[in-house]
């Protein structure tokens, strides 16, 4: 993936720090990690065979995403909607 500013808010400025691809069943994933004046940030995108989305994680959220997912992968499938998350609703930035 070309470093560009869509999605950023760095107006040209994003510096792509790291990429890594995933492919699950037909969906492909990029995980980008970017930097731009305002800080560094997670762009994660979803590619199907007709559409893409993305998704902006500010670096100090990243690790809110692999509690939840985390939360997911350790709950079987009868346990989770039983199982509390303990997560604030909020991230502070």
């Amino acid at each position: 993936m070309e470093g560009n500013s869509s999605g950023g808010g760095g107006g040209g400025n994003d510096v792509e720090l790291l990429c890594k691809t995933l492919q699950v069943e037909h969906k492909l994933f990029y995980f980008d990690l970017k930097e731009n004046p305002r800080g560094r940030y997670l762009k994660i995108s979803e590619k199907t065979s007709a559409t893409r989305s993305t998704i902006i994680v500010p670096f100090n959220g990243i690790s809110w995403f692999l509690d939840l997912f985390n939360y997911y992968v350790n709950s079987d499938d009868q346990n989770v909607f039983s199982k509390e998350l303990q997560l604030d609703t909020k991230a502070d930035y």
